[in-house]
Order: structure tokens, then sequence, then C-alpha cells
């Protein structure tokens, strides 16, 4: 079970560094990350359990919102609500709701603050 989880392990760092990034797609499911890994969706969901410590969708929020803040960095003047599309969220209750959870503040509250440093 360990050399199968390190194959994922191996086959997901390369995934991060596909461009466009896989997360983006609002779609995405589980069974389409077991299909990137080249594995079943039970050997996928335990990747993200076991060796990521996270739930698939915690993942994707987790990479979608690192991925948002890049882009806002990059992008400083583009609305959040178009940077959240961009980065795979279905609407913006959704992007609010995952940046709260995760940061404790509102993207809004996240970039003044950060501006204000």
């Amino acid at each position: 079970m360990k050399d199968v989880m390190e194959k994922l392990k191996k086959r997901y760092t390369r995934m991060l560094g596909n461009e466009p990034p896989f997360f983006i797609d609002n779609g995405y499911t589980i069974e389409r990350f077991a299909a990137d890994l080249g594995t079943n969706r039970s050997y996928a969901s335990k990747f993200t359990n076991d060796v990521l410590g996270v739930s698939f969708p915690v993942l994707l929020n987790k990479l979608r919102l690192a991925h948002f803040i890049r882009l806002k960095d990059e992008l400083p003047t583009t609305p959040i609500k178009t940077l959240a599309e961009k980065c795979g969220f279905k609407n913006t209750f959704s992007f609010r709701r995952a940046f709260k959870s995760e940061y404790g503040v509102s993207a809004s509250q996240y970039f003044k603050k950060k501006r204000d440093y």
C-alpha cells in the first residue's frame, strides 16, 4: 500500500505543475482526479485523506484559494468575483464561504490587511 501511495504522490506532484491547473475546472470530480492519477476512486480518496491529510473537496478549495491569491497579487485590479470564477469556484457564495473558512476573514479584508503591511 505504501508503494501505491508513493506513486500517487509523484503523479499528484506532476499534476500540480500542469497548465492550466486541473483544479480550475468547476466540474472537477474525485472520479476525474482518480483518472488523472491513474487509479480508482477509492485509492484517490485514500490518497487525499491519508497522504495529503484532507478530504477531496477541501483539497480542491485549498488549491483554488492558493491560485486565487497568486492571481489577485498578479492582477490586483481584477474583480474578486472574476478571479474566483477563473479559479474554479462555481459561484461567489462558495468562494466566500471557502475563503472565510480557510483564512478567517473575507477576501477583501485579507487583501486590505496585506496592502496595509
